[in-house]
């Protein structure tokens, strides 16, 4: 047995007033001798026994009266087997349930998804909860910010609504986290008792031993930690992990080249599958290979987006068991054109006769249906001027040297984003280049230059590196490059490049047929850009490469992979934080948010950032997203001044950890939470998520009513004339 109202099972201590009055009327009377009661003597021995038993018949019921009205307002329950047996254990406390929001909860089984179970849990605990307590409801996605906090338990809609407006995160519940983030909540609620319910899944994704540092605390603070477990035991599902651009730079119009990657954790192999493909949500079917029961397969995909600007992307899997985990999304900010900067060492007026003119040949060519590629030829006097527009990729060709300030500014647009291409040639100054950019502490070329050879040798070969930014070159055969002679190379000192700090970031990509094996060309990743080191001229004076069309085919995969990335930060993973910073001088007003769940536009305050005197973009403001843990496109939107209306798209992607199914036994998540004591209960159908014992306060009632008739009663006749 136990009682929903424990606290007021004191009140039966009001049963020990009847004894006392009793006592204390025995204390009245004074014994006075006097001589006719000795007649009464024989009659008085004679009845003493039947009304010494009415009294006492008589003091039992007043004193059952006070306790047994009492024992009735405490609410006992017989034989509890529910979630009520949780309830009601001491005086008053504060109540927090914690559900489990994250993806996975929308698994589904016979019973439907588990996050409706735990709601349900959610609705029937508060619902029980006594009227004196305190409850706090909070989710895994946002532990440290509660849908309700320290609410009196009797106001039972307010709490019902609370739970009914939980729902599907795309989080990943990283238990260590969501503990340390409930831990400023149990410390402010009202009451010193405080029990903790957490509603989940049990999967073992998420759970590691990082949580005893707050079970330890808990333990320590005499916490009640429950746990219900609402759970299927399936684990069969079919999950899209990643969705990802393979290209480097992605232009309107232009194809661009994805990759999905499906697998297949499920007993049963996928066959004759569609994926639905959307881009600006106009929807194509892709058909998927045959999967394997699991298998991991990578699906290519081909892109094209029609205009330059903010453009969304998304693949849909057949929905299965878990379809939280089948879509994924991409928010593409597309380019116009690519625009490549060559910088002439040699002018010439002569046709073919300029340091550049073999490059400039080639990549004049549009890409697709577009013209995409921009290409501007200028001097080596004056090529990174704030007047210009900043380049995707800058190649130099027999450029004497640059100055220290062109040096300073090509580190920082290179490590932002800006693909370099360096071609030496006679003019090259090779010892003021290693001092230029291949300090300890800011290194641009992969390997330092040593000298220059001009011992003739044919041909080069490919290094079978993957992923390259001439990779594709592997798909031709050796002997496009065999045949080609070369007269002049520089040397580099390759054990130098890949020793000390950045070692990892210099690798070669070509090698020529010489004696020694000199890298022909060399890479070094340097923050968001890529520099390419060719070791021979663009032109003809050292090589006869320009004149193949295998050239042809490299300098553009060398353009396309060195190129200023398509920036993919605005697809993050849900949960994360989203920020669009806004470069203008006009005031930013009117920000609205339109979420992936086709509510309506929220909005938002712009704030204005503190102005970087390094950044000649111009003043800054900032517009924050407040909650991204729903699964799809956030809209941007807001007044530049002037300049109208903008726009940007967001994508938040679930997390691909919430596709791992694995069950974690009850036993391991008490071990994990030692020294705290953790009950787990499993949670199966609704019927065993509200009370299931029987309430007798209706009998009491009952009881304490036919008390009231037989203690009148029994006090009427006991107090006959005898």
């Amino acid at each position: 047995m136990t009682f929903l109202s424990p606290l007021l099972i004191w009140g039966a201590l009001l049963g020990a007033i009847p004894v006392i009055i009793h006592l204390l009327n025995r204390r009245r009377f004074r014994r006075v001798e006097w001589a006719p009661m000795k007649y009464l003597k024989l009659t008085v021995q004679r009845n003493r026994r039947r009304i010494q038993l009415e009294e006492l018949l008589l003091l039992l019921l007043r004193i059952a009266l006070p306790v047994l009205l009492f024992f009735a307002l405490a609410r006992p329950v017989l034989s509890p087997t529910g979630l009520e047996r949780w309830i009601g254990r001491g005086g008053r406390s504060s109540e927090v349930v914690l559900i489990d929001d994250s993806l996975s909860m929308g698994y589904a089984s016979d019973e439907g998804p588990a996050l409706q179970k735990a709601l349900q849990v959610a609705g029937a605990l508060l619902n029980a909860t006594p009227p004196q307590d305190r409850c706090t409801l909070a989710t895994a996605s946002a532990p440290n910010a509660p849908v309700i906090h320290d609410v009196e338990a009797s106001r039972r809609e307010e709490l019902a609504a609370a739970v009914a407006g939980v729902g599907q995160a795309a989080t990943h519940a990283s238990w260590p986290t969501v503990l340390a983030g409930l831990d400023d909540v149990l410390k402010s609620c009202t009451y010193p008792s405080r029990r903790l319910t957490i509603v989940t899944d049990l999967r073992r994704s998420g759970w590691d031993s990082a949580v005893k540092d707050v079970a330890k605390r808990w333990a320590d603070d005499k916490i009640v930690v429950r746990l219900v477990d609402v759970g299927a035991e399936g684990t069969a599902n079919v999950s899209l992990q990643s969705l990802a651009p393979l290209d480097r730079t992605i232009l309107a119009g232009a194809p661009s080249a994805w990759e999905a990657v499906v697998k297949n954790d499920s007993p049963r192999a996928l066959v004759g599958a569609k994926a639905v493909l959307r881009v600006d949500d106009k929807p194509g079917e892709v058909p998927l290979p045959e999967i394997a029961p699991g298998e991991i397969i990578r699906v290519p995909l081909s892109v094209a987006f029609p205009g330059a600007g903010p453009h969304e992307f998304s693949l849909q899997l057949p929905d299965d068991e878990l379809p939280a985990d089948s879509r994924r999304w991409a928010a593409v900010p597309v380019k116009d054109s690519l625009l490549i900067r060559l910088v002439d060492g040699e002018p010439s007026t002569e046709p073919f006769a300029s340091e550049v003119d073999f490059l400039a040949a080639p990549l004049s060519i549009g890409v697709g249906s577009a013209e995409a590629w921009r290409v501007e030829v200028v001097t080596d006097q004056d090529f990174l001027s704030p007047r210009m527009e900043t380049p995707d990729v800058l190649v130099l060709a027999n450029v004497a040297a640059p100055t220290p300030e062109q040096a300073d500014r090509l580190r920082r647009l290179v490590r932002e984003g800006m693909g370099l291409m360096i071609f030496p040639g006679a003019r090259t100054d090779l010892g003021l280049y290693n001092e230029l950019f291949f300090r300890p502490d800011a290194r641009l070329l992969p390997f330092p230059f040593k000298a220059t050879s001009d011992q003739p040798f044919r041909g080069l070969a490919i290094e079978p590196a993957r992923p390259s930014p001439i990779e594709k070159l592997l798909d031709l055969k050796a002997s496009a490059f065999e045949r080609v002679p070369v007269r002049w190379i520089a040397t580099v000192d390759e054990a130098a490049g890949t020793s000390g700090e950045g070692a990892d970031d210099a690798r070669t990509l070509a090698r020529w047929n010489d004696p020694d094996r000199s890298p022909a060309v060399a890479e070094r990743v340097v923050g968001d850009g890529r520099v390419l080191l060719w070791t021979t001229t663009a032109d003809r004076a050292g090589n006869d490469w320009p004149v193949e069309p295998s050239f042809v085919m490299a300098i553009r995969e060398a353009v396309k992979g060195a190129a200023r990335a398509t920036p993919m930060t605005n697809t993050v993973a849900a949960g994360d934080p989203i920020r669009r910073v806004v470069h203008s001088s006009h005031e930013i007003a009117n920000a609205q948010l339109k979420p992936p769940d086709g509510s309506d536009p929220v909005a938002l305050s712009p704030v204005p950032m503190p102005e970087d005197p390094a950044d000649d973009r111009g003043p800054a403001t900032r517009i924050d997203v407040p909650d991204t843990r729903r699964a799809g496109v956030y809209r941007l939107s807001w007044e530049e001044g002037p300049l109208g209306a903008r726009e940007d798209v967001f994508a938040a992607d679930p997390d691909p950890r919430e596709s791992l199914l694995e069950r974690i036994p009850a036993d391991e998540v008490r071990k994990l939470m030692e020294p705290l004591d953790v009950d787990v209960v499993e949670a199966r159908g609704v019927e065993s998520l509200g009370p299931v014992g029987r309430e007798i306060w209706r009998d009491l009632a009952a009881g304490l009513l036919v008390l009231l008739v037989a203690e009148a009663a029994f006090a009427a006749w006991a107090s006959r004339s005898r």
